[in-house]
């Protein structure tokens, strides 16, 4: 190991930094990082699992509610002060789990804001301590990207950082923007009893997802009681009283909305202020974002970026994945990163799961290809547990029929993506997938099926 590469400073302490960090020390790295909000960044606090806490409690609200209108008896409204002091201790703890496993690899946590002074140096702005280093990983993350649109400063209008404080159920909400942030949020507050109506300006829900799944969802959340208006702009927010007044244009009318909450959720944005990039020389993309390499190096030598500020996917397991590959790549060399089975998943209920190509970028790889599919109505698992709603989709490039796509809309997709991403990752058939036994009576029985449907096989289902 070269002396120079031993010395290395993590910005920003999230799930790209922070195991970027461990990664580090573990290939014998001195490691310093610096962090200002909060180890664990914003997918501990701000994201991932405060969300699917509150998506949790919400499904677990919904079931007990149905039960109590079966039986003709009041059901008791949510304690939401309650609900947010129990995610806030859920939060806390992972928090210190990571605290932890950084002190345990000998990496030195400083809590600051940190900019770059020169292309080797560091400056942390509350102390004015400088940290000389022969690499650095910035792994900053993003923020909620705003709309220029009036009345974003009004009470009662929200991100998706700000709504985790709310302090009620609003009766009837607005959400902007139908990506997974937004309709996990929508399907949260849903279940919690209010009223949804998701804005959505381009032609499908979650844009850039397979336009038969985006489909197959929006027919899903639609059957649950919210309501999505696609192909649709938000013009304008005012006070209207005690409400807020939503104006949206769809088509060729003005719409108007009367709501008590409105949540703006159009995406993330890189956070890069305070980094001092224009000073040293670094890179940026067309969308803002730090421009880097395969390996992930900025265009100033030994400079690195990772995870949301990177651009590319915003996930937390990809900004995860990009760490610890830029440790590697600065302490043993070149080691290209791959994002050919890089899995995404929605976790409203049912869940959302996709990893490789959709249908169409397959068409346009390979020309032909195989497309096998599975209705979770004929799996046996999904039927007992009175689950049925949704497919599972599994795409092959044809000579070979080599997995390359992959689409989930089930209960647990989120766990069941691990197969079809572990498929595409070992450039796997469907045969080889058709061939693996799978246990009954399981969900992942319908990737098996879908896979043997690609070649007019399928055993649970009639051939066409």
């Amino acid at each position: 190991m070269s002396e120079h590469k031993k010395n290395i400073v993590i910005i920003g302490g999230g799930p790209g930094g922070y195991p970027a960090a461990i990664k580090a020390a573990q290939l014998g790295a001195s490691v310093t990082l610096v962090d200002r909000n909060g180890l664990g960044g914003t997918c501990l606090h701000r994201g991932c699992i405060p969300t699917k806490f509150l998506l949790k409690a919400a499904k677990e609200n919904d079931t007990i509610l149905k039960f109590f209108k079966k039986i003709d008896m009041p059901f008791p409204p949510v304690d939401v002060k309650t609900l947010m002091r129990q995610k806030a201790e859920v939060v806390g703890k992972l928090a210190s789990g990571t605290a932890m496993l950084l002190n345990k690899n000998g990496v030195r946590v400083i809590s600051g804001t940190a900019g770059f002074a020169d292309s080797k140096t560091i400056r942390v702005a509350e102390t004015g301590e400088t940290i000389g280093f022969s690499s650095a990983v910035i792994a900053t993350g993003s923020e909620s990207a705003a709309l220029a649109v009036e009345g974003m400063e009004l009470e009662g209008v929200y991100d998706s950082s700000g709504i985790l404080d709310i302090d009620h159920i609003p009766r009837n909400l607005a959400v902007i923007g139908g990506g997974y942030i937004g309709l996990e949020f929508a399907q949260i507050f849903q279940m919690f009893g209010a009223k949804v109506t998701v804005i959505e300006m381009m032609p499908h829900i979650m844009p850039g997802t397979d336009p038969e799944i985006s489909t197959a969802m929006q027919k899903i959340l639609n059957s649950h009681g919210i309501k999505i208006h696609t192909n649709a702009r938000l013009k304008r927010i005012q006070r209207n009283g005690s409400e807020l007044s939503v104006r949206y244009e769809a088509g060729q009318k003005e719409e108007t909305l009367s709501v008590d909450a409105v949540l703006v959720a159009v995406g993330r944005k890189p956070r890069i202020d305070g980094l001092n990039l224009d000073k040293i020389g670094v890179r940026m993309d067309a969308k803002g974002a730090i421009a880097v390499s395969q390996f992930l190096e900025t265009s100033v030598s030994g400079i690195y970026a990772v995870g949301d500020v990177a651009g590319g996917l915003m996930l937390a397991h990809k900004a995860t994945a990009e760490g610890e590959c830029a440790a590697v790549n600065i302490i043993e060399g070149p080691h290209e990163m791959s994002y050919a089975a890089v899995p995404s998943v929605m976790y409203t209920y049912p869940e959302m799961a996709a990893v490789g190509l959709t249908e169409e970028q397959a068409k346009e790889k390979y020309g032909e290809i195989l497309v096998g599919r599975f209705p979770m109505a004929a799996n046996g698992r999904a039927v007992l547990s009175g689950a049925q709603q949704g497919f599972v989709k599994v795409i092959a490039e044809m000579e070979t029929e080599i997995i390359v796509g992959a689409s989930f809309v089930c209960p647990e997709a989120g766990h069941l993506i691990g197969e079809a991403t572990m498929a595409i990752q070992m450039e796997a058939t469907l045969d080889e997938v058709a061939e693996t036994i799978h246990a009954h009576p399981t969900l992942s029985e319908a990737f098996r099926e879908a896979a043997l449907d690609a070649k007019g096989e399928a055993i649970h289902i009639p051939p066409c």
